[in-house]
């Protein structure tokens, strides 16, 4: 396998979108910061971090994917990355919340995923691009599904939330190559994994205790998105 190469990016284009990402996280961050996605039976202080966070990080998202999808040939899938950068945001912080991965969240990005990765495809003439990442995305959401069967026999914390954000990444991460979603689902099996081992080593919890897993599926996909790699032959 070898490292892709990208085309540099304007320097005003990716400090634009930094700057936009830090603006759109602030009032996405009082939005969260109200607790409102809780359901009655969900309690609690809420969240550690600050709501600042949520720009500070939107910001920065929003700046490595300006600096991906910078050159003039991908202009297009902007759009369609920065929508699902800030969607996983939201997602991340409530799974962390309350560990659920809310369908009013996941299940009206797939429209808008889709179609904005359709004008990116009707812009360039790539559909082949969007008829992989419809397919990885249905492929993920399978094993992600069976995932879920085998979880709930062993009555484990992984469930249906997690299901329906792993056919939005597969579409996301698809559209840009096989090896994407790849990369996306190995990524989070494997942080998500030291970071457990990480929690116990440190006696900060226990092999019972439930991780959230909806944010390492979105650092995953942030990986899948930003280190794309193709065969040698």
């Amino acid at each position: 396998m070898t490292w892709v190469d990208f085309p540099p990016t304007p320097w005003w284009y990716v400090a634009a979108l930094c700057a936009a990402g830090g603006v759109v996280g602030w009032v996405l961050g009082k939005r969260l910061a109200t607790l409102g996605y809780r359901l009655d039976h969900e309690t609690g202080p809420g969240p550690r971090a600050p709501r600042w966070v949520v720009a500070a990080t939107l910001a920065v998202l929003w700046g490595l994917l300006a600096w991906r999808f910078g050159p003039d040939s991908e202009y297009a899938l902007a759009p369609a990355y920065l929508g699902f950068a800030t969607v996983g945001v939201g997602l991340a912080w409530v799974d962390a919340d309350v560990h659920r991965l809310p369908h009013g969240l996941t299940r009206p990005a797939y429209p808008m995923l889709v179609g904005q990765l359709a004008l990116a495809s009707l812009a360039s003439g790539d559909w082949a691009a969007l008829r992989r990442a419809l397919i990885a995305g249905a492929v993920l959401w399978g094993i992600y599904f069976l995932l879920a069967l085998v979880a709930a026999l062993l009555r484990s914390g992984f469930g249906l939330g997690d299901v329906t954000l792993a056919g939005l990444i597969g579409i996301a991460t698809g559209y840009l190559s096989p090896w994407a979603p790849v990369i996306a689902t190995y990524a989070a099996f494997l942080l998500s994994g030291v970071y457990g081992l990480g929690r116990i080593v440190l006696r900060r919890g226990s092999r019972k205790d439930h991780i959230a897993f909806g944010p390492w599926m979105l650092v995953g996909a942030l990986l899948g998105l930003l280190v794309e790699i193709r065969p040698l032959f």
